[in-house]
């Protein structure tokens, strides 16, 4: 209803009383009005609330120096989970990326 309202039709209800009747604020009517003249009929899906550049992003080259990690603990018969590869990859001096992963990342690479 917000897309296809058409306040200069005759007989038509102000902005301000067609948001009363729909429940909703004015700037909420602009907004949602706005996105449908960039997106068409897409602007009344809801957007992804994850960021479009997480905070911690891991590239291939912390991904294999875990790798590494594990094998070289597994090759010395060491246990080699999680915790174990954190300890070890907080002992390297220059560490990929300047910062280790937390364990829960590193249980999911």
């Amino acid at each position: 209803m917000i897309i296809n309202y058409d306040p200069t039709a005759t007989e038509a209800l102000t902005i301000s009383e067609f948001c009363k009747t729909q429940k909703i604020s004015r700037s909420n009517f602009y907004r949602l009005r706005k996105r449908a003249a960039n997106e068409a009929a897409t602007a009344l899906h809801p957007r992804s609330r994850a960021p479009h550049q997480p905070g911690r992003r891991y590239g291939p080259e912390v991904v294999n120096e875990l790798v590494r990690l594990r094998k070289h603990l597994k090759q010395d018969g060491w246990y080699y989970g999680s915790k174990t590869i954190h300890y070890e990859a907080a002992l390297v001096e220059d560490f990929p990326g300047g910062t280790v992963p937390s364990v829960a990342t590193i249980a999911r690479r």
